[in-house]
């Protein structure tokens, strides 16, 4: 008897311990013409980086904690990437042509390839420039078609599980309403006309949307990009009505529709890295975040990012440089003393910048012969110097063509504590700051600020 009741404990245990489901997933694949020695998986709070041999293949366990949505990066590509606790995960591609040779294999195999598919599927649909520059009628009626056409991949993909879709449901029904949220912003910057508002019915299609759910801003990247849309829209309007500065708006808009805690920190947080200006309200900015912060390691880095900011006000001295000039020699800030200086800092791999070229050509063209010197700063790095070199020669680049010396570590990037690109700054002919974010060339208001410094 005794061993029979040790035998039914051992069996027990044994039972026990095959319900246990692991924490981890294998993630384990091959690149071809990898740019990179690692591929990159992050999101939900994991980061990890896989090796990859020199075979091209890589392997490593994934000690995920949630199940979902996730990135994997491979140089500059990166995918969406579905993975839940337990799964073994195989993907193949080739890096040269990343998003049309993914290909997955394993446990949530029909879950990755749909969304490899609905990723090309966006790239041949959603033409930003084409679709946001369509009259309200003409642009909802497309992104109606736009999002039916990823429902329809979504109900038609053999394999993926129920969980999968109601979360992906979800994802769909964000990222639509996301669209239709970007609308009045995104149609100003493609037609260039910054007064276009939409009408007053527009928005009544999703009035009852809930864009208060914190559960749902914690597990979802789609619901945050929405709700950053729909607070900035919020607040570009309270900026307009009440003239005050879009950053202040913002934090206002989020401080009046949140209690403190996680939501409302990331929001203003997420904000402020880019958001936060030199300008007249920064200390009000700085504030205001101050008072509403909940989270001791954003605050931190939002003080060093506000120490920086407040040594570059308008009227201080500007940060210098000296960088090699295409044509050959040095130029230094200090030669164009005497001149207005728009600074353009950019990079050969920035698709944004490179469409603001035609208009800093036009820019540059309409004050030719004026006291303004239209300085570019490269800030690619030294691998990539003769992309740079051949790119101003192939695109008759003008102005003052320099590369920096260290990318984004170089002094003067730094001392500007730019972390986005294109960056544009405006220095007066005595060299002090007059805006350190100065308005882009596509922007009709970058020639009031030039006209207003040649009166």
């Amino acid at each position: 008897m005794k061993k029979i009741l040790i035998l039914l404990l051992a069996i027990t245990l044994f039972s026990c311990q095959e319900d246990v489901k692991p924490t981890y997933v294998i993630f384990n694949g091959t690149v071809e013409n990898s740019p990179s020695n690692s591929v990159k998986i992050f999101g939900a709070n994991f980061e990890k980086e896989l090796v990859i041999s020199d075979n091209g293949s890589f392997s490593d366990t994934l000690n995920i904690v949630t199940d979902g949505y996730y990135t994997m990066r491979v140089g500059r590509e990166s995918s969406p990437v579905y993975l839940v606790q337990g799964a073994n995960v195989g993907v193949t591609l080739n890096a040269k042509e990343f998003d049309e040779t993914l290909a997955y294999t394993g446990d949530v195999a029909a879950e990755n390839n749909y969304l490899a598919a609905k990723y090309l599927l966006s790239e041949k649909e959603m033409a930003f420039d084409k679709v946001y520059s369509l009259p309200e009628t003409e642009f909802v009626t497309q992104v109606n078609t736009i999002n039916a056409s990823y429902t329809d991949l979504l109900s038609t993909t053999i394999g993926v599980s129920k969980e999968f879709i109601a979360k992906e449901s979800k994802e769909l029904e964000y990222a639509h309403i996301n669209n239709l949220e970007n609308y009045q912003e995104y149609y100003r910057y493609f037609t260039k006309n910054e007064a276009f508002v939409v009408s007053e019915t527009y928005y009544d299609s999703f009035k009852n949307f809930d864009f208060s759910e914190t559960i749902a801003y914690e597990n979802s990247n789609a619901y945050k990009r929405l709700l950053e849309s729909h607070y900035g829209r919020i607040a570009n309007e309270l900026s307009t009505r009440e003239n005050i500065d879009i950053a202040l708006a913002y934090l206002k808009t989020v401080d009046d529709n949140f209690d403190n805690g996680n939501t409302k920190d990331e929001l203003m947080f997420n904000y402020l890295r880019y958001g936060m200006k030199a300008n007249t309200a920064l200390e009000d900015v700085y504030n205001l975040y101050k008072t509403a912060n909940q989270n001791p390691n954003n605050f931190a880095k939002a003080t060093a990012n506000y120490n920086v900011l407040k040594t570059l006000t308008p009227g201080n001295s500007s940060p210098t440089f000296t960088y090699e000039n295409h044509k050959g020699g040095e130029t230094s800030l200090a030669d164009l003393k005497g001149k207005i200086v728009y600074v353009d800092v950019w990079a050969t791999w920035c698709g944004p910048c490179k469409r603001e070229i035609p208009y800093l050509k036009e820019v540059e063209a309409e004050y030719h012969g004026k006291e303004i010197a239209f300085v570019s700063i490269s800030i690619d790095v030294k691998k990539d110097y003769d992309a740079w070199r051949n790119m101003v020669n192939e695109k008759e680049l003008g102005g003052i063509q320099l590369m920096a010396d260290n990318d984004w570590k170089s002094k003067f990037v730094t001392d500007y504590g730019i972390k986005g690109i294109p960056r544009f700054i405006l220095i007066d002919a005595e060299g002090n700051i007059v805006n350190s974010d100065a308005p882009r060339p596509s922007s009709t208001k970058i020639r009031e600020a030039l006209d207003g410094l040649l009166m």
